[in-house]
C-alpha cells in the first residue's frame, strides 16, 4: 500500500512504521499543495496529534481536491471532542497509536473506497478476483490460471494478512485432511508467485502455512 503522512507534529512518527509494515511511505508537509498528497498513492494519513485545527485544515484541502480518497486522521485523545465528521476523514486513529492498527484501518478504508467492494470480487491491493468470472485481473491484465490456482488464490485471498495453516488450506482447496496433497500446494504456491509477480506477495511461515499480502 502507498502512504501519505502528513504530520503536524514535526517529525512523521507513522512514517517509519507504516515502512517496517512494508507500506511505500512519502512524506508531506501541512502546508504542501494537495495534489502533492494524493497523486500516485492508496491513502493519506493526517497525523495531527494535539492539533486538531491543523488536522481539519489538511483533511479539508485533501477532500477539495480528492473525494474518495481513504484518508485517516491520527489525533490524541485530549482533542476527540472537537473531532468533526463533516471535516470529511473516513476513519482515526488515537495518538499514540497501535501500527498495526493503523495498517489495517487503512486497508480497511481503502477496501471501502474501492469500486470492488460487491461480496462476489475480492481485492488485495492491484489483485482483483471475479469469483462469478473466475477471473484474477492485475490492472487490466488477466491472469491465467489453472482452476485449482484460481481456487488456491481465492481462498488466500479472503483470508489477507492472516496466516493460513497448510491443513486449512488443503481442506478448503483439495478437499483432504493431513498432507496427502501437500506437494501439490507447495507446488501451485509457486505457481502462484510466479504469475502474481509483483502484484501480491504469498509468505511462507515455515512449519505453519501460508500468508498473502500486498506488496
Amino acid at each position: 500500500m502507498r502512504v501519505t503522512v502528513v504530520s503536524a507534529l514535526g517529525e512523521a512518527v507513522a512514517a517509519a512504521a507504516l515502512s517496517d509494515l512494508g507500506c511505500a511511505v512519502r512524506e508531506r508537509l501541512a502546508v504542501s499543495a494537495p495534489n502533492e498528497m494524493v497523486d500516485g498513492v492508496d491513502a493519506v494519513f493526517v497525523e495531527a496529534g494535539g492539533d486538531g485545527e491543523l488536522g481539519a485544515f489538511v483533511v479539508r484541502r485533501v477532500r477539495a481536491v480528492a473525494a474518495k480518497i481513504p484518508l485517516l486522521l491520527g489525533i490524541e485523545r485530549s482533542q476527540l471532542s472537537r473531532v468533526d465528521p463533516a471535516w470529511g476523514h473516513d476513519d482515526f486513529v488515537v495518538v499514540p497509536y497501535d501500527p498495526h492498527e493503523l495498517v489495517a484501518r487503512l486497508r480497511a478504508a481503502e477496501w471501502r473506497a474501492s469500486e470492488f467492494s460487491q461480496p462476489e470480487r475480492v481485492k488485495v491491493g492491484a489483485l482483483v478476483l471475479d469469483v462469478a468470472a473466475h477471473e484474477a485481473r492485475v490492472g487490466p491484465t488477466v491472469l491465467a490460471l489453472a482452476n485449482k490456482e484460481f481456487e488456491l488464490l481465492l481462498f488466500l485471498a479472503r483470508g489477507r494478512g492472516r496466516v493460513l495453516r497448510r491443513a486449512e488450506i488443503l481442506a478448503a482447496v483439495w478437499s483432504v485432511r493431513g498432507e496427502s496433497h501437500g506437494r501439490s500446494l507447495d507446488v501451485h504456491i509457486r505457481r502462484l508467485r510466479e504469475k502474481l509477480g509483483a502484484a501480491a506477495h504469498i509468505e511462507t511461515v515455515r512449519a505453519v502455512g501460508y500468508r498473502l499480502d500486498p506488496t
